[in-house]
């Protein structure tokens, strides 16, 4: 089929971001956490609410108190709800990437996802695991460099 509607076309999209992650998601609503590959820090996006979550709670309320003809409805939303839930979860999912892609890079030589803020080298455009920052390097030497010249002098 030549002609596709941008909603299949944003169905069909491969979502590309990083392995690591956490899914909040619950019954009632969306949420991610994402992480960096190097230092671990993160964001979380925004919580996305579930309208299929909301109708299935409430019927189920309803069933419990009421059963009989509450009890049938919510079974059948139960497994409408499920396959709904599944859908809207993919889009909070992309929706999600989407917020929080900002803050991250992907290191062309090692493929890592690492957060600009600390773990993005922007002279270089690596990740400071493939191209360390020097000055933050040579600090670091001096530093050791002091610690050893003390731990000598306490001797």
């Amino acid at each position: 089929m030549a002609t596709r509607t941008l909603k299949q076309e944003t169905k069909m999209a491969l979502i590309k971001f990083t392995r690591n992650y956490n899914d909040l998601s619950t019954d009632n609503g969306f949420q991610f956490e994402f992480f960096c590959d190097r230092c671990g820090n993160g964001y979380q996006s925004s919580f996305q609410g579930s309208a299929t979550g909301m109708v299935s709670g409430a019927l189920d309320t309803a069933a419990n108190i009421f059963g009989g003809v509450f009890g049938g409805a919510a079974q059948v939303a139960g497994k409408a709800h499920s396959v709904a839930w599944e859908q809207q979860h993919d889009a909070a999912f992309a929706k999600a990437i989407d917020e929080v892609k900002p803050n991250f890079i992907q290191c062309r030589r090692c493929g890592k996802w690492v957060c600009k803020e600390v773990c993005w080298n922007n002279d270089r455009g690596m990740c400071k695991e493939c191209a360390p920052d020097l000055e933050q390097e040579y600090s670091t030497i001096q530093t050791q460099a002091a610690i050893e010249d003390a731990q000598e002098k306490a001797r």
